[in-house]
């Protein structure tokens, strides 16, 4: 069953979809574990939007409710983009937790992020109280002051091909606002993004939950990227590479199954600990 819905954080009214499995299915695992989806960033977000789908439909499928939301200021959700901020996620990602374990009564709560998503979900789990039980990050951003700078080449780019100039190219941080691939960012946003570091992350190594570290790239091997995130999360990590192409800088379709596939596996996994 799929439940479109509004839910309040802070006042502002979100959009969610709560799956929940059929009742024979939801007997595999009980009301052990339910997931939050956390969105990536702007038109990544477009992008893997079916991916999220196709994941939560998945979870449904083996028992598992999931809950697809948009932040404040993005999407489905009330108010314009420029009301985004990455403090202000964080807590819409703890009132979409705390809504999931309600209304899906479910007794553990995972995480599942991609790139900027997956950032804020590693971000939640050193918010006290800890919103989730164990995470799933797909492709995190690791490095947010690289992240910002893509961003602006992308901009550029296309103003180039549009106006045959690229007319924002002296990004000087004095205006209040700045288009980052089409979206009206604040200043402070701006600001948040580039100084993300989540190798850095406050997780201490007795509060680390069971984590899903799930690369996307060209290679099999730990990136350069990823690699001390990896190490900063030690043995509660699993690390799990795929090759596949980056499906939320797509606009042709990605065959994402056996990420889809592993991810729901793993989540299994933790599911039955709760039971």
């Amino acid at each position: 069953m799929e439940e479109p819905f509004y839910f309040s954080s802070d006042g502002f009214r979100l959009f969610g979809v709560l799956h929940q499995p059929d009742a024979a299915r939801r007997t595999r695992h009980g009301a052990s574990l339910g997931v939050a989806l956390c969105a990536p960033f702007a038109e990544e977000q477009k992008q893997a939007c079916h991916v999220f789908v196709e994941t939560a439909r998945a979870l449904a499928a083996q028992g598992i409710a999931s809950l697809r939301f948009d932040y404040r200021g993005t999407a489905d959700s009330q108010g314009p983009f420029t009301d985004f901020s990455l403090a202000g996620a964080l807590r819409d990602i703890a009132a979409a937790a705390a809504l999931l374990r309600e209304r899906a009564g479910v007794a553990r709560i995972a995480l599942l992020g991609l790139r900027l998503g997956a950032s804020l979900a590693l971000q939640a789990a050193s918010c006290p109280p800890p919103p989730a039980d164990c995470l799933v990050l797909w492709q995190p951003i690791v490095d947010g002051a690289l992240f910002y700078r893509l961003n602006i080449r992308r901009m550029l780019v296309r103003q180039m091909m549009t106006h045959g100039k690229a007319t924002g190219a002296r990004d000087t941080g004095q205006a209040d606002t700045i288009d980052l691939d089409g979206f009206l960012a604040t200043r402070a946003l701006c600001d948040e993004i580039k100084a993300l570091s989540i190798a850095d992350s406050g997780l201490r190594v007795s509060d680390r939950p069971p984590t899903l570290l799930v690369q996307i790239a060209h290679t099999p091997d730990p990136t350069a990227e990823l690699k001390p995130l990896l190490d900063r999360l030690g043995p509660a990590a699993r690390f799990a590479p795929f090759v596949l192409e980056p499906f939320w800088d797509r606009l042709g379709y990605v065959n994402c199954s056996p990420l889809i596939q592993a991810t729901v596996a793993w989540l299994v996994e933790q599911a039955p600990s709760a039971a």
